[in-house]
């Protein structure tokens, strides 16, 4: 009791001497804003400083633009390809092996700028420059490889002007084209998102196609699911794949090489059984023509997916390990999104492992390494037993 009544004295003597002192200009002004804060029209004044804040935030908005954006990527690859295929002898008629090899060793900058207009429109371009040490033939000085106007909000995204087009699992296309590409919709919405593309891809006037495309995605919980359908056409018709054979009245058949026009058609499904595990299956159906070869292919191919990982290039530690195994006829590809040559095997189709790993070392800089087992899927009379083997590695930095 002695000792409560004790404690309620210095209690009292502390609040006293608070009263008695000055209060600090700080302390004021809280004391003032607290007791302003009691007033009828306190409701009022903050609603009026909402809106004042607003308005300024906004302001600051519309003179944020137009604003620059600017970064790039520097990359080195060393790649190595040894090739081999059975050819029969003219004088004896048997069969024959050719073995070739290849080299890669490529320095590729690329300098990104994107001018923002307004928070959803951008006018985005891209430099890029190759150099290659093993064959200057493939070098490219830098040129503005992509020149394109975006733009996107909750609904749709359109693109106008030079981009890249990539599908990836099914190597379908992997090129710059010029056109328009529109998508409406989103993945989680329940009908989902649908793209359409119509236009042209880059390159010399004999080699440019003519495509249009339609792309619908849908997530489903764990499971994403596609289709789309390509019908790319040759500008100007291809001449005949291998005139010797014409003149001795031989068909050129999977021989030959390339398609005037080609449709394909694709169903693709991935599962997420864990954020950093993916399996995926795409069901493939082509129909390619060569009409001075008198040559249709209808055939259908799949190709499988086991991913683990999730890359991020701004930490370090992070990687991603892909195995693909690939079953699919020539006609499927338009412009292969693998590090391998497709066009080896001609119009035999191809079938194989391809594998890749992705590390990040340190914040920024990615090195990758990458390997591919293939053979052809179908055989000709004139070339059998096809082999390609390719192991590359590049590192990436990017700024």
């Amino acid at each position: 009791m002695i000792a409560t009544t004790k404690r309620a004295r210095i209690l009292a003597g502390c609040l006293a001497l608070l009263a008695a002192a000055p209060i600090p200009a700080t302390a004021a002004k809280v004391q003032q804003d607290s007791a302003r804060s009691v007033k009828p029209d306190a409701a009022s004044e903050m609603e009026q400083e909402a809106e004042i804040i607003d308005s300024l935030e906004k302001a600051d908005a519309r003179h944020s633009y137009p604003r620059l954006t600017l970064h790039g990527d520097y990359r080195f690859l060393y790649g190595k390809g040894r090739f081999h295929a059975s050819v029969p002898d003219m004088r004896t008629g048997t069969l024959r092996r050719t073995d070739q090899a290849v080299f890669r060793a490529e320095r590729r900058l690329r300098l990104f700028s994107f001018i923002e207009t307004s928070a959803n429109t951008s006018i985005r371009t891209m430099l890029e420059d190759k150099r290659d040490s093993k064959d200057e033939s493939r070098n490219k000085h830098l040129t503005l490889s992509r020149l394109y106007l975006q733009h996107e909000n909750p609904h749709t995204k359109i693109e106008v002007g030079r981009f890249n087009y990539y599908l990836m699992d099914g190597s379908i296309i992997d090129k710059r084209i010029d056109g328009l590409r529109f998508r409406t919709g989103d993945t989680d919405r329940p009908q989902g998102s649908l793209t359409v593309f119509v236009g042209r891809t880059t390159g010399e006037p004999d080699e440019q196609k003519d495509g249009i495309s339609v792309l619908w995605k849908k997530a489903l919980g764990k499971l994403d699911a596609s289709a789309v359908y390509l019908d790319f056409r040759q500008r100007q018709d291809l001449p005949a794949s291998e005139p010797r054979l014409r003149t001795l009245g031989l068909p050129t058949g999977r021989i030959g090489q390339g398609f005037d026009r080609q449709r394909i058609a694709s169903l693709a499904a991935k599962y997420h059984p864990t954020s950093k595990w993916q399996l995926g299956l795409e069901l493939l159906q082509a129909d390619g023509r060569h009409y001075a070869d008198a040559y249709r292919e209808r055939k259908g191919g799949f190709v499988a997916l086991v991913q683990y990982g999730e890359l991020d290039e701004r930490k370090a530690g992070s990687f991603a390990s892909w195995l693909r195994y690939y079953d699919q006829p020539s006609a499927s590809v338009l412009y292969p999104t693998m590090d391998a040559d497709t066009g080896f095997f001609r119009r035999e189709g191809f079938r194989g492992w391809g594998a890749r790993t992705d590390y990040v070392i340190t914040p920024g800089l990615v090195c990758a390494v990458e390997g591919f087992r293939l053979e052809n899927r179908r055989e000709s009379p004139l070339l059998r037993r096809m082999h390609e083997y390719i192991l590359g590695t590049s590192i990436t930095a990017y700024f």
